[in-house]
């Protein structure tokens, strides 16, 4: 058999994806068995009487109550795209205020042969770009006004090949669908942290009650959110890995995405922002704000469960690779 590094990591994606889908599946059935008893409980509540032939079609009665609300959840991630945009208070590029930054994107998206994206800029410092999108055919990348003020040309055009290679490697519609249940459970928890991000710009956030369903489901199997949830962020930073190969492969310039990475981390660690690190979003940012100062004044411990959790590898892991890269291409 074959054991090559990539056949490890073939087969590492795989069984990771395997048992993400196993737990949306433990999660969406305990959800039903908790609608099911909740309905129960209410109907003798109300003076009902449990009939035997209920009893006797409890399985079927859970199982389409579990299909419901996979299905609402599935729904209602038609406007996650749009929320994603939406909170950030991006509004769509024009020729004319951003001709270098649609240039480059054309280009680069001509060059690997996908759909051009459609480009949004967000008023905000915090230097995040990002794409989101179930197809390529509707990707859409968003850049903040603080990352196009941060950035050479070239270090830019090494962030655009990143973003770029993540629509080519259709990484938004996976880690979506692979996620389904931790992620109805992080909206449910950033909505009872406090404000959610984009309320500022008016967004109200997406956690619903379906959400809160799912997430009291997925507590009711807790060993499998604990290893989704370690799943669903290793998996995510093999994708960040990838990425950057991509972007490497695209501009031949490891250099520039190296130091486009520096840049940001050192920019998020000097003007500490907190509009994204709350936030689902974060885990779609080129650096996740969370990392960014996860060696500053914290404990030894919140730093092993940052980088336990963490969506992003850390930026000094990342700038090593891209180094090696380097040495490859000269």
């Amino acid at each position: 058999m074959d054991w090559s590094p990539d056949r490890r990591l073939q087969l590492w994606i795989v069984l990771s994806l395997s048992v993400l889908v196993l737990t949306t599946l433990a999660a969406v059935l305990a959800s039903g068995v908790v609608v099911f008893l909740v309905a129960m409980f209410l109907w003798t509540v109300a003076g009902g009487e449990v009939d035997p032939v209920i009893g006797e079609l409890s399985t079927i009665l859970i199982i389409s109550a579990s299909g419901v609300i996979l299905s609402v959840v599935l729904w209602g991630e038609r406007n996650a795209p749009d929320h994603a945009i939406a909170i950030t208070g991006a509004q769509r590029a024009s020729e004319a205020e951003y001709p270098v930054l649609l240039s480059t994107v054309r280009t680069i998206a001509h060059q690997v042969a996908v759909p051009v994206p459609t480009v949004y800029v967000a008023p905000t410092e915090t230097p995040i770009s990002l794409t989101t999108g179930f197809t390529a055919r509707t990707s859409r990348l968003v850049v903040s006004e603080g990352l196009l003020d941060a950035l050479e040309e070239p270090e830019l055009r090494a962030v655009v090949a990143h973003e770029i290679a993540h629509v080519k490697n259709h990484d938004t519609a996976v880690m979506t669908s692979a996620t389904q249940p931790v992620a109805a459970a992080e909206r449910v928890k950033e909505l009872l942290s406090g404000p959610t991000a984009g309320i500022e710009h008016g967004v109200v956030s997406r956690a619903d009650y379906t959400d809160a369903i799912l997430s009291v489901g997925l507590g009711l199997v807790f060993p499998l959110w604990l290893l989704s949830r370690l799943l669903t962020s290793s998996f995510a930073r093999t994708r960040e890995f990838a990425a950057d190969r991509g972007a490497v492969a695209i501009t031949g310039e490891p250099a520039a995405l190296a130091s486009a990475l520096e840049t940001i981390d050192r920019s998020l660690d000097e003007r500490p922002t907190t509009d994204f690190r709350r936030t689902s979003i974060s885990a779609f940012a080129v650096v996740e704000p969370d990392v960014a100062d996860s060696a500053g004044d914290v404990s030894s411990v919140t730093r092993f469960k940052r980088r336990l959790f963490s969506t992003h590898p850390p930026t000094r892991a990342r700038i090593e690779r891209l180094e090696a890269d380097y040495e490859k291409f000269h």
